[in-house]
């Protein structure tokens, strides 16, 4: 009815292990299997947990590796580059499954209240990434608090990523 084309596993929970990622996996896959008759497909957003090494593997590969490539790995930008990840690496390891990007930004000196395009995220080959490769459908400005109201914010953001995407 609402023309959504993907369900998006926001969180796994408590998950223990690479081993526990590949049952993250399998879960994602079997519920993508019931769906995709229907035109509708898993995803799954990441948070900085799963950047963070378990057992020597990231838990964001494990479920990129293990999972069916037709499943969205929603990324947010922001929780990558808080873990030090290159997040147009990312994106050109994932052709096709990078659909949807949450726009975070991140600075070691402001965490998440630095406005989109005032950290570290290299957001130009970013968006050329996500364009050439990762078969982005749409983004979305996520901002987590910053010094300025709610409404001043968000125009700020819209106003840079115009700037920067075009």
């Amino acid at each position: 009815i609402m023309g959504s084309k993907y369900i998006v596993m926001a969180s796994a929970g408590k998950v223990q292990g690479a081993d526990g990622w590949k049952k993250v996996a399998d879960t994602l896959n079997s519920g993508n299997d019931k769906m995709k008759a229907q035109g509708i497909y898993a995803g799954y957003h990441n948070h900085a947990e799963e950047w963070k090494a378990v057992d020597g593997k990231v838990p964001m590969e494990i479920l990129a590796a293990n999972t069916d490539k037709s499943i969205m790995l929603q990324f947010d930008v922001g929780t990558a580059l808080e873990e030090g990840r290159d997040p147009v690496a990312w994106i050109n390891s994932n052709p096709g499954r990078i659909r949807s990007l949450h726009l975070k930004e991140w600075s070691k000196e402001k965490g998440y209240k630095c406005l989109l395009g005032e950290g570290v995220g290299p957001w130009k080959k970013i968006f050329g990434a996500a364009q050439k490769a990762g078969g982005v459908e749409y983004y979305l400005i996520e901002q987590e608090g910053s010094e300025f109201p709610e409404m001043e914010t968000a125009a700020k953001c819209l106003a840079t990523y115009k700037k920067l995407h075009g």
